[in-house]
């Protein structure tokens, strides 16, 4: 079911029989709602009033900060597989590091991981940013196959690997989200 609303434009509400609660998701372009099956479209929307402020501003985000498309993480998807193994490899040459293997996820809660068998993750979100920035993250993953923690002398190692840069490039990546 869809209604309008002055604030969010079109609110669209889904009864899930597995939802235990409501569930409000502001998008660009109006807010998504999952409701369990017992809830009333008064409760819907009681709920949206008392959490009306918070999912404007979550909107605004929304609108700053748009998903991508099928079609653009497809493309995403294609550069990331073609470019990230191959600056993996380089670097990884470079600077002496050995690693199992490299693969490319759509992931957007990190940037990149290394596993305990030192396989490199990547987002294929990385192909949005700097140069600089993709090989930060790639070197970022490549200290973990020689430290697996966050340690001072991970750290070292990072700062030698980025010329000393490993701080600023690591502030810097902070400006950047998946979306």
């Amino acid at each position: 079911m869809t209604y309008s609303d002055p604030d969010f434009g079109t609110i669209t509400v889904t009864v899930n029989p597995r939802a235990r609660r409501i569930i409000m998701r502001a998008e660009v372009d109006g807010l998504r709602v999952t409701a369990p099956r017992y809830a009333t479209l008064s409760d819907v929307k009681n709920a949206i009033d008392k959490y009306r402020e918070p999912l404007k501003l979550n909107q605004e985000k929304a609108k700053l900060h748009p998903h991508h498309t099928d079609e653009e993480i497809a493309k995403l998807r294609i550069m990331a597989k073609l470019q990230l193994p191959r600056r993996v490899a380089e670097l990884a040459h470079l600077h002496g590091f050995k690693y199992q293997g490299v693969k490319i996820q759509s992931s957007r809660t990190r940037w990149g991981s290394c596993s305990a068998r030192n396989s490199i993750n990547l987002s294929l979100f990385l192909m949005q940013l700097p140069e600089h920035l993709i090989d930060y993250v790639i070197l970022h993953e490549l200290c973990h196959t020689v430290h697996h923690d966050h340690s001072n002398s991970f750290w070292a190692l990072m700062m030698k690997v980025t010329d000393g840069k490993a701080m600023e490039w690591n502030n810097e990546l902070k400006q950047y989200h998946t979306d």
